[in-house]
């Protein structure tokens, strides 16, 4: 994985943040070796050792400051690897098997969060699975630690320390590359945003208000919504989205947009359409069913609800349980609102709404109650039918 664009700047700034804990954990095994002199075999060897860490540990320091985008280059990374895993080796040559502490501490960690973080989860996976077997095999084989529970415990400790370290570095840079990108999107649509607000937004809205030409109007609302919705889509404006799943995941919020300027040209409504960026592809039919599930709510919330706002929202969820991945959709307005539970469906909940969605397999749930409006909430499944369709 190469890092390119505004992440290189988020990469470099979490290597050049390792030096800290090098530091520390050198310094602290620096400090067990003079506190376990007795134990000490070839003290000359040990202090070699960790002179080569420190001046390693001194290299990068001076790198992160002159050239910081060397920290990521994989022979470096490869290099802080190996002689992590060779302090390692040095335990079994310069300690007698009764010391429970390793030469280098966890200084060699710091190799394996800066793989994960450089190249992602894998690479920090691999980085601490190489990094486990030299220390499991000169506990077990060298310094034969592996002899009571007590030993086993302290040998699959640092197991576990190594590869919690490897993931954890990879997922958290990855959560932090993607928060950094949508920040940058969020900038990059709220400029934009700006600029057709002071000019096209506007004059779509002047005319609205002051024509009497109903298809003039009609057509600036319905220009006026799809610039609305396309600066509400961040992964319109993202870079380097694929293709195939951009095709995908929008046309669940091409669908729900459209159902809205056709309801707003219908009845005296404004509503706003929400979905999440990271909403899974769904089939066809099931986006047809939500469509048509939410064009029926939103005409009974005018109709019979009297409101005059309504908001479509969607995101992922777990459907029914968390074992089912499935998509959250829920229609809410600010009309009168009713009894829920007193109230008996009508033909437009009972077959327009919920048998279009029982058919794909969803729930659908309605809360309201008098004078605080309604919300419909809809389940679905997003697993491919039969007619889910693929772009290659």
């Amino acid at each position: 994985m190469d890092i390119v664009g505004s992440e290189t700047v988020l990469v470099i700034s979490l290597l050049r943040a390792l030096s800290v804990f090098r530091w520390a954990t050198l310094a602290w095994a620096c400090l067990g070796v003079a506190l376990s002199r007795s134990l000490l075999s070839r003290p000359a060897l040990a202090m070699a050792g960790l002179a080569v860490a420190a001046a390693y540990t001194l290299y990068l320091e001076v790198t992160s400051r002159v050239a910081p985008r060397r920290l990521a280059a994989t022979p470096i990374l490869a290099l802080e690897l190996v002689l992590g895993m060779g302090l390692l080796l040095l335990d079994g040559a310069v300690y007698d098997p009764a010391r429970g502490q390793s030469l280098p501490w966890a200084w060699p960690a710091a190799g394996i969060a800066a793989a994960g973080i450089a190249r992602g989860t894998r690479a920090g996976l691999a980085a601490a699975a190489a990094v486990s077997a030299v220390s499991v095999y000169t506990e077990v084989v060298v310094l034969d630690r592996f002899t009571g529970s007590a030993q086993a415990a302290q040998v699959m400790s640092k197991v576990g320390l190594w590869l919690l370290v490897g993931a954890l570095a990879g997922a958290l840079t990855s959560r932090l590359r993607r928060a950094e990108r949508l920040i940058s999107v969020a900038r990059a649509r709220d400029e934009l945003a700006r600029e057709l607000h002071d000019g096209v937004l506007q004059t779509l809205a002047i005319i609205q208000r002051r024509s009497d030409d109903h298809r003039l109007v009609g057509l600036a609302r319905d220009q006026e919504n799809s610039l609305r919705g396309f600066l509400s889509d961040e992964r319109v404006l993202a870079s380097g989205v694929d293709a195939r799943s951009h095709v995908l995941e929008t046309e669940l919020e091409s669908a729900l947009r459209q159902v809205a300027a056709d309801s707003e040209q219908r009845y005296p409504l404004s509503i706003e359409v929400i979905v999440a960026a990271d909403c899974p592809p769904i089939p066809t039919e099931t986006v047809a069913a939500l469509a048509g599930a939410v064009g029926e709510a939103v005409t009974n919330a005018s109709k019979h609800g009297r409101a005059d706002r309504v908001t479509v929202y969607a995101e992922p969820a777990d459907h029914p349980h968390p074992s089912a991945p499935g998509l959250f959709v829920s229609v809410k307005d600010n009309g009168a609102g009713f009894a829920a539970d007193e109230v008996q469906e009508g033909l437009g909940l009972s077959r327009s709404i919920r048998a279009r969605i029982e058919e794909v397999g969803g729930t659908v749930d309605v809360q309201s109650r008098p004078g605080r409006g309604a919300e419909l909430t809809l389940r679905v499944p997003v697993e491919p039918g039969p007619s889910f369709m693929t772009t290659k």
